[in-house]
């Protein structure tokens, strides 16, 4: 391999990530019980849909969302579990110690200034031996080419990745694992689609109205079609993270 080539491909955590046969929660159950986690903070929580995936398969959880109508649907739906309201990048003082921490498509929502910050908040909280795992969509897939009508992410979900890679260059984490799987999304049509994307962000319903004509175009370049439902998919890397020396609650090195 050419020396550039070698040199870009160190660079790309997309081309160092190793590919692998699994879907996130499966992928993300099995590591934390090898782990032996039992105390999770999942931080950009929204309504609580991985979070109850969590707490069915065993573990207790904590979720953590600055939106007020996201959190009030997550107790709605899990009302023994925790919620806080709090941005990542500004938790609580208070908060205990975990076993694991994650952001699950949930970094690139915060403020890219703060994304450092938040990282680090989320290693600051965690017991000796915890682990933080970051999930986030790449650029590419069927997915993000079908929703990019309404909101093309790119910009952030490249900040993201930058600030993953910054605190693991600049020593303040560990990076233990680097895996990528592809997920699966299946809508009944259209506005099914518009709706879950807009229980993330509300503001792109009246994005998916002023963009329609485009939006139905790109639905129908990227759907595939399997047993009378739409298929699109979505790649995801994730970087499984150790914080390499003790930080201080607020993130900041002692």
């Amino acid at each position: 391999m050419p020396l550039a080539k070698a040199l870009r491909r160190q660079d790309d955590p997309m081309q160092r990530a190793r590919l692998v046969n699994a879907d996130t929660v499966g992928w993300l159950v099995q590591s934390l019980r090898d782990h032996g986690a039992r105390q999770i903070l999942e931080l950009g929580c929204s309504e609580g849909n991985m979070t109850a995936l969590l707490v069915e398969a065993g573990f207790t959880l904590t979720g953590c969302d600055p939106s007020d109508r996201a959190l009030a649907r997550a107790r709605a739906r899990l009302p023994d579990t925790r919620f806080l309201r709090a941005k990542a990048e500004a938790l609580p003082a208070d908060l205990p110690r975990f076993d694991a921490a994650c952001f699950i498509n949930a970094l690139h929502h915060v403020d890219p200034h703060a994304m450092g910050d938040a990282l680090r908040g989320a290693l600051a909280v965690l017991r000796p031996g915890g682990l933080l795992y970051v999930i986030e969509p790449l650029n590419s897939g069927s997915f993000f080419r079908a929703m990019r009508p309404i909101e093309d992410e790119s910009p952030q979900r490249d900040a993201a990745m930058r600030a993953v890679e910054a605190l693991i260059s600049s020593r303040q984490a560990e990076l233990r694992d680097l895996n990528r799987w592809s997920r699966e999304s299946r809508f009944d049509d259209l506005q099914d689609f518009v709706e879950y994307l807009a229980r993330i962000d509300p503001d792109r319903s009246a994005a998916a109205v002023a963009q329609a004509p485009a939006l139905a175009r790109a639905w129908r370049e990227n759907i595939m079609v399997r047993d009378g439902q739409a298929l699109l998919v979505q790649p995801l890397i994730c970087w499984t993270l150790a914080p390499l020396a003790p930080l201080a609650h607020d993130g900041s090195q002692p």
